[in-house]
């Protein structure tokens, strides 16, 4: 029966990385449940919701090999709030969990291993390392733009490509909720070597696990198998299950022809788009934008609540232009980024709006237009 000595500190780093992938309210008991096994010489910790799996492996003494399954949630709880650097973790008859400390002992009730599901096959599969700064820069600029909609299934992730222009290989992350597009392009060394011959969709949870794991720094490998995406850190292994789906034509939605351009400070319009929006409601989203030569007007009217006016200085030569659009889609763009200036291009008052900035090589912010 599994028997180890592990340092809080280790158990809770493993046990913490399982949380938001453990279902806590599903059909299968067995699914709020993380995996313990240990092997001769390996302490490793794994949860699964049957669309992400994750495994790591974690430094203990090992006393004893064995498999057993706990509830995720109660098991970081109870590390969580122990005092002790050494615990000792022992499996009892009829799949009980021991955890004690010098002062402390909890025995949990666990689920027989045998029922857990099996972590998805990773091994021989062509990987690339990718560094952890590229790989949270793409999926920040995209992640936000995936849309919360359950009925629009296949937007419901970030759509990666592997993109071969004048022999240059590119990672491309593009998402879109039908009303904004987010698309970011990086060089990554190796791209050619990946299972990657068409887009791939990544869901919403599948980016933010893997943010997390870049969280951590340093170089990570990166894998597709037919419907998989694999990131490995180390001894840990994240495996996702792609949507399955065909996403639609992005390129009908980016602009061609948006010549009128403005340029403005990013952070002093993030600011007056943060205070404008405070007039902004679920039923009243809409702002309206006045584009002058060297003056942007921000203009909120809210029959429940007032109205509200923010005058920017900016760069811009063309005739005016009214447009109306959901500042939130603006300030979730522009928070993502890193110039000093940002252009916004249009071509009319109807036309979707385009946002560059010209530290942010490779990404493109499309935003549609509405009434206001």
């Amino acid at each position: 029966m599994l028997e180890l000595k592990v340092v809080k500190g280790e158990l809770l780093k493993g046990v913490s990385r399982t949380q938001s992938i453990a279902e806590k309210r599903s059909s299968m008991p067995i699914l709020s449940n993380i995996l313990l096994q240990v092997e001769e010489d390996k302490f490793a910790i794994t949860a699964t919701d049957l669309e992400i799996s994750f495994k790591g492996i974690y430094k203990a003494e090992i006393v004893s090999p064995g498999r057993l399954t706990v509830p995720a949630r109660k098991l970081y709880e109870i590390i969580h709030e122990m005092s002790n650097e050494n615990l000792s973790l022992k499996e009892s008859d009829s799949f009980n969990l021991s955890i004690t400390g010098s002062r402390s002992n909890y025995q949990l009730h666990g689920l027989s291993a045998e029922d857990f599901p099996p972590m998805p096959d990773y091994e021989q599969i062509k990987s690339i390392l990718i560094n952890s700064e590229i790989l949270k820069d793409m999926i920040d600029k995209t992640i936000y733009s995936v849309t919360t909609e359950e009925t629009r299934y296949i937007l419901g992730g970030v759509y990666v490509e592997h993109i071969i222009d004048h022999s240059k290989n590119t990672l491309r992350f593009t998402s879109t909720d039908g009303h904004r597009l987010s698309l970011v392009d990086s060089k990554v060394e190796g791209l050619e070597n990946l299972e990657l011959e068409k887009g791939v969709i990544i869901s919403r949870k599948g980016l933010a696990e893997m943010r997390k794991l870049a969280d951590e720094g340093g170089e990570l490998k990166l894998a597709f198998t037919s419907n998989s995406a694999v990131l490995i850190k180390d001894e840990a292994v994240l495996v996702m299950r792609l949507l399955e789906g065909r996403f639609p034509d992005y390129n009908l939605v980016i602009p061609k022809n948006n010549v009128k351009i403005m340029t403005l400070s990013r952070t002093g319009f993030l600011e007056a788009l943060r205070r404008i929006s405070v007039m902004s409601t679920e039923r009243y989203k809409g702002t309206k934008f006045i584009v002058r030569p060297k003056n942007l007007t921000l203009t909120a009217v809210n029959p429940d609540l007032g109205e509200a006016q923010e005058d920017l200085l900016a760069e811009y030569e063309e005739e005016e232009i009214t447009m109306g659009f959901n500042v939130r889609y603006f300030i979730e763009t522009l928070s993502t980024l890193r110039s000093d200036v940002v252009s916004l291009a249009f071509n009319g008052p109807k036309s979707p709006c385009l946002i560059k900035g010209d530290e942010d090589k490779g990404f493109i912010g499309v935003i549609m237009p509405m009434k206001v």
